[in-house]
């Protein structure tokens, strides 16, 4: 029994000393519906490689505590830990991973760097390393304001969303994308969040709504803040987070699991000996639809056979 149990304990030791080390970083936190459903797919695909992998994984927190002083000292512990996990590829996920950590850090690194949910394009960061690939995270909006355009009195286009860095760079990449101006509003509490809402529905004609999940109290206070939207609720609006269906009237929401999909299995093929420089650079191609019936009725609009034959309905 003691020999077996010895064996054992060898075989362990050695698929441990010879496992391929996978280390992720999170740039917000658990509870968070984007970056929990880009963890579990990345576990998920993993898990199933036959490849045996000591996995790592931190979190930034960087959505709930957004002061530079805070990013600058949570990437410097994050690269302490790097560097002594000692992984043979790296995944990054959102803006703040990408600018806190590996540029900073890693961008001389030989170590391959797969990312995702980076905003736009990940060319809008200068110097960056050499053996990178990705997913970047583009939102269908100018798919949504197309839709909308039909709904609505005017072209003016306004966007309200939590205070942080990704929020401002993305909203920059929306209006490349919409080729004109956006009314960019941000919040860092609710009051704030409401009042910026209801001045968005009196000076604009189609309301973009990011997730503000960072706002202390926001889940708390959802129940208040859907009815507070049912009521204030005077132009088309749309959003790309399925957490918002109560407070947007069409939904066009990325899928988290696209992205962790992407980067689990680019981090395979480097694992298994392909050269990341041979994994090209993708964007992502699928969205669920929501529409918000209640908004819809209030603003008597009533969506195309094919959208709402393909839309979670929403009350």
């Amino acid at each position: 029994m003691r020999q077996i149990l010895f064996l054992l304990l060898l075989f362990t030791l050695f698929l441990h000393a010879n496992a391929k080390r996978v280390f992720y970083i999170n740039s917000y936190h658990s509870g968070l519906y984007w970056s929990d459903g880009i963890e579990k797919t990345i576990k998920e695909v993993l898990e199933k490689s036959a490849l045996p992998i000591q996995f790592e994984r931190v979190e930034m927190d960087s959505k709930r505590n957004n002061s530079e002083s805070y990013k600058k000292r949570v990437a410097q512990k994050i690269k302490n830990q790097i560097e002594n996990f000692k992984p043979d590829v790296i995944i990054a996920s959102d803006d703040n991973a990408i600018k806190y950590v590996i540029l900073p850090y890693f961008k001389n690194s030989t170590i391959p760097i797969i990312f995702c949910g980076i905003n736009g394009t990940i060319k809008k960061y200068e110097q960056l390393p050499s053996n990178i690939t990705g997913m970047e995270e583009v939102k269908l909006i100018p798919q949504l304001v197309d839709t909308l355009k039909k709904y609505a009195k005017g072209t003016r286009i306004g966007s309200l969303d939590d205070d942080s860095f990704s929020v401002k760079s993305q909203n920059q990449f929306f209006e490349k994308q919409l080729n004109q101006k956006i009314t960019k509003m941000y919040a860092t509490t609710i009051e704030e969040w409401k009042k910026n809402f209801i001045y968005l529905q009196n000076n604009t004609d189609i309301l973009l709504l990011g997730n503000s999940g960072a706002l202390v109290n926001w889940d708390k206070n959802k129940e208040e803040l859907k009815n507070f939207v049912q009521k204030e609720t005077k132009i088309p609006s749309a959003a790309w987070d399925i957490t918002l269906n109560n407070f947007a009237l069409l939904i066009f929401a990325n899928k988290p699991e696209e992205q962790g999909e992407c980067v689990a299995n680019a981090a395979l093929r480097v694992l298994k000996g392909e050269n990341i420089k041979n994994i090209p650079i993708v964007v992502n191609q699928k969205a669920n639809i929501y529409i918000n019936t209640t908004l819809a009725k209030k603003l008597d609009i009533v969506f195309p056979f094919d959208i709402i034959d393909n839309a979670v309905l929403v009350k």
